[in-house]
């Protein structure tokens, strides 16, 4: 069995998808130009953006480096829990980093409302919606509010949507159109299970496009191209995957209810993040060598013990899991010596 990787989806790419890899691999003696212009035309008309409105490029890792160079930020805040990726951007960049993170007894989503009396210290914040480590999508009018509170400083605020097609949520891409200080990030990694030619997409204003651009010097390939978009109109793919995606969440939230113990924060997305239990580092060893989708999660401070967090894989790997969870949490309980 091939290991899995967190985040992404066990059922793509696409037949569809596979077709249209094929066929542009016929043509890769051409350039991509004509596939990117094709591309673009379907999100300025899905979002109401203008061309100058969106950055193609090879990976969302890219992406998320290129925007602390580009724009010169020195004082980052990442609002999570978070993946590592924007620590280690803004790193690189040399911008001093804090953190906005949620605890425990909020389900460990950050508390918006505070944004106000932080963002004025900050030039550039990372906040992904859905939530990657929680799999949890930030609740819409609070969204809306912090996105208003920012318009009026100067802080760029960058949105990771990298799950949202796992979910019900809308994308907030049209919103850039009015918003002079967002910037909205897409990847055909994860939903679409292109990770290994991935697309990576941002829609801001055209002068923080034309800013970004002047850091992102790779060419675009044209089979990723086309699979992005070939992925993008897939209907049928779409709602298998989310029927899918459905019925196994509520599958491993049942099975895990029945396992003393151990528990669920809740998610809207193919990630999910467990409550504490002294048990999971033996659970992550134990998954990661059977190659499941499973990693600790740990704040940046440290001042909360370390979760388990995984992600929705094909229903006998989801069993497997399971029956990790039930064998070692099982075995952990036994007193010393039985």
């Amino acid at each position: 069995m091939k290991p899995y990787d967190i985040g992404i989806s066990p059922l793509g790419p696409s037949r569809k998808v596979k077709a249209a890899i094929r066929k542009a691999i016929k043509d890769i003696n051409r350039g991509s130009g004509d596939a990117q212009e094709r591309l673009a035309r379907l999100l300025c008309s899905r979002y109401g953006l203008g061309h100058d409105s969106f950055l193609f490029t090879n990976s969302l890792k890219e992406l998320v480096y290129a925007i602390p160079q580009a724009l010169k930020a020195r004082n980052v805040l990442i609002i999570g829990p978070a993946v590592s990726l924007y620590r280690d951007a803004a790193r690189s960049a040399g911008a001093r980093i804090e953190f906005l993170e949620g605890r425990d007894e909020a389900g460990y989503m950050p508390d918006l409302s505070v944004l106000g009396e932080k963002i004025s210290r900050f030039d550039l914040a990372y906040m992904a919606s859905p939530n990657r480590i929680t799999g949890k999508v930030m609740d819409e009018g609070k969204l809306f509010e912090a996105i208003e509170r920012l318009s009026d400083g100067t802080c760029m605020l960058v949105i990771d949507e990298s799950l949202i097609e796992f979910t019900q949520q809308n994308s907030l891409m049209g919103r850039v159109r009015n918003t002079g200080n967002l910037i909205v990030l897409r990847t055909t990694a994860c939903y679409y299970g292109l990770a290994g030619l991935e697309l990576a997409v941002a829609a801001s204003t055209s002068s923080v496009i034309a800013a970004l651009r002047e850091s992102i010097h790779g060419e675009l390939h044209l089979p990723a191209l086309v699979a992005a978009q070939t992925a993008m109109k897939d209907k049928a793919f779409r709602w298998s995957t989310s029927a899918f995606m459905e019925g196994e969440r509520r599958r491993l939230q049942q099975a895990v209810a029945g396992i003393p113990g151990i528990g669920l924060y809740g998610s809207d997305s193919n990630v999910l993040l467990f409550t504490h239990h002294p048990c999971m580092t033996s659970v992550v060893r134990m998954a990661r060598k059977a190659g499941l989708a499973a990693e600790l999660y740990e704040r940046q401070d440290g001042s909360e013990p370390a979760l388990l967090r995984i992600s929705i894989m094909r229903h006998e790997h989801n069993l497997r899991l399971i029956k990790i969870l039930k064998k070692v949490c099982a075995e952990e309980a036994k007193p010393i010596g039985v």
